[in-house]
């Protein structure tokens, strides 16, 4: 069972699991990359990642890494700030 979410040095860590055949090492470096899919034509846009990874450390200044086990599954483990950076102007 993974770990709950929980709160540490002003930052809040999510983490999101599951059961799968785990993402093979070899492409682990690509996985947030748009457009990029192991599925077939037609199946999946290669967009869902990416625009994660768009949202989380781009708008949000967060973190997001995996640890993943082939025949195992895989967690993705999110860190957001708890306190946001003042805007520039302000």
């Amino acid at each position: 069972m993974p770990p709950t979410p929980s709160r540490k040095h002003n930052w809040a860590k999510i983490y999101i699991s599951d059961t799968g055949s785990g993402i093979p090492e070899d492409i682990r470096h690509k996985i947030f990359d748009l457009f990029f899919t192991t599925k077939e034509p037609g199946k999946g846009t290669g967009q869902g990642l990416a625009i994660s990874h768009s949202v989380i450390v781009e708008k949000h200044k967060g973190t997001i890494s995996l640890e993943s086990h082939e025949g195992k599954g895989t967690t993705f483990i999110i860190s957001l700030p708890l306190v946001s950076e003042p805007k520039q102007n302000e």
